[in-house]
């Protein structure tokens, strides 16, 4: 299978696109496969020239030989090894004077060799998802890793007349606020955002990097709370839709990334209406139900329904709708009942604070967990339960994936419970659904081939 991407990263590689001939052959073969009689045909060279050029290209994995189509003879074909090669800026590239970056690199071959229209997606996002109308304002928060997606949010707003105000807020300002400002500081930068907040009719998180950088000061986690609390009530009273993503886009070079990012960007082109009414007729079957028992692989849970949330990735105004909607969308959120929740969770990983626990297996009894063990990471595991509070051993969700554009492939794993079929239970906090759960960290284990029995 041709990769999407190849770094050119060796001089030696540099050297041989430095011949016009093995640059022409290269560009040919990108196109389509061909034998050396058919590159000696096309180029008017002879046979043994070619061989030679397209040989010394193989040697550096600029090319590779592939088995002839069926009842093509004998001779070999030659293919290239990718269909976008990339010159690694250590070696300097250049373009038009400036130096190419990543990012353009990536935009480029998700729309040429995927047909993924990143600006299209961001208008149908700003249209259907947030539903924003001329005049309304759009409040952003985002650091590095999300801000592809910003760009194009911003250019679609003001194409639409709406209002669009951006935080930046990266890792290293991030770090910046938790270890370095005084708690005068600290309160002013949150009172700054319910600024913004209070003129707001869509807030956006995108800020994934919260999820690596952890806030352990206690006065200052307090003081978050409390402003955070505040937030909430600027919300509420004036309606605000909250809208979260916890993917990352990253502008990494590698064909691992781009594939990912090719899952994300397909994950956010989903027909919203479609997978609205997909996921309302599935929590309207489950409502009403007494009992729930999931079996995966070494899992067994039992379960009852507290109250059960539609999150379709939109607003909307149906009795199952989220209030908040968490990007690409596409998932059920069932609240257990309290003293609902019993049996045993066990998967390949999870993460928390950025780190795999491998292997995890956990004893659940009355929504909480009682036990715990792993192959590998459990200090990870016990710091999450530390640091959750009061009711970080709670059970605050139960969920079950609707969005039938992700699969469970090489995507970031904050997503793949959107996955259609997919279910996952999380620790965290639940008490902007309706709960009373009050994890002060968010994690989440992931049911590998999950059934799940309705009584």
């Amino acid at each position: 299978m041709t990769r999407n991407l190849q770094l050119i990263q060796r001089h030696a590689q540099l050297k041989e696109l430095g011949s016009q001939l093995k640059l022409a052959l290269l560009k040919e073969l990108i196109h389509a496969p061909a034998t050396c009689q058919q590159l000696a045909k096309l180029f008017d060279q002879s046979k043994q020239k070619i061989h030679y050029n397209l040989n010394q290209m193989v040697k550096e994995n600029l090319l590779e030989v592939i088995d002839p189509p069926s009842g093509g003879g004998r001779e070999v074909y030659y293919r290239a090894t990718a269909r976008t090669y990339v010159l690694d800026l250590s070696i300097g590239l250049e373009n038009n004077g400036n130096v190419l970056n990543n990012r353009a690199i990536i935009n480029g071959i998700m729309e040429r060799e995927h047909s993924i229209d990143l600006t299209k997606i961001a208008a149908k996002l700003i249209d259907q998802a947030f539903k924003l109308v001329p005049g309304e304002r759009l409040l952003i928060v985002s650091g590095k890793f999300n801000f592809p997606l910003v760009e194009k949010l911003k250019l679609e707003a003001g194409r639409r007349g709406v209002l669009c105000t951006l935080v930046y807020q990266d890792m290293e300002a991030l770090k910046s606020k938790y270890e370095q400002f005084s708690l005068a500081a600290f309160k002013a930068d949150y009172e700054e955002f319910n600024r913004h907040l209070r003129s707001a009719d869509v807030y956006l998180n995108l800020n994934g990097e919260a999820r690596f950088v952890q806030l352990q000061d206690p006065k200052k986690l307090a003081l978050r709370n409390r402003m955070l609390e505040k937030s909430k009530q600027i919300i509420d009273k004036r309606g605000v839709r909250v809208a979260m993503m916890p993917g990352l886009l990253q502008d990494t070079l590698s064909e691992g990334a781009i594939q990912s990012e090719l899952q994300f960007w397909r994950a956010l082109d989903i027909d919203y209406p479609r997978q609205c009414s997909q996921t309302l007729a599935k929590c309207r079957e489950l409502h009403d139900k007494e009992t729930m028992w999931l079996n995966g692989k070494d899992s067994s849970l039992s379960f009852s329904i507290e109250r059960i949330l539609a999150e379709c990735g939109s607003f909307g105004s149906d009795e199952f709708q989220s209030p908040v909607i968490n990007l690409p969308g596409g998932e059920i959120l069932m609240i257990p009942k309290a003293d609902s929740v019993h049996g045993v969770l066990a998967s390949s990983r999870l993460h928390v604070f950025g780190e795999e626990v491998q292997n995890p297996v956990l004893e659940i009894v009355n929504n909480e967990i009682v036990d715990f063990r792993a192959h590998k990471g459990a200090e990870h595991l016990a710091r999450a339960l530390e640091c959750g509070g009061p009711d970080g051993r709670k059970i605050a969700l139960i969920c079950l994936g609707t969005n039938e554009n992700i699969h469970l492939g090489d995507i970031d794993s904050a997503l793949k419970h959107k996955s259609s079929g997919n279910l996952s239970v999380f620790w965290g906090d639940n008490r902007s659904l309706g709960g009373d759960v009050s994890g002060a960290h968010e994690w989440f284990v992931q049911i590998e081939d999950p059934l799940l029995s309705i009584k």
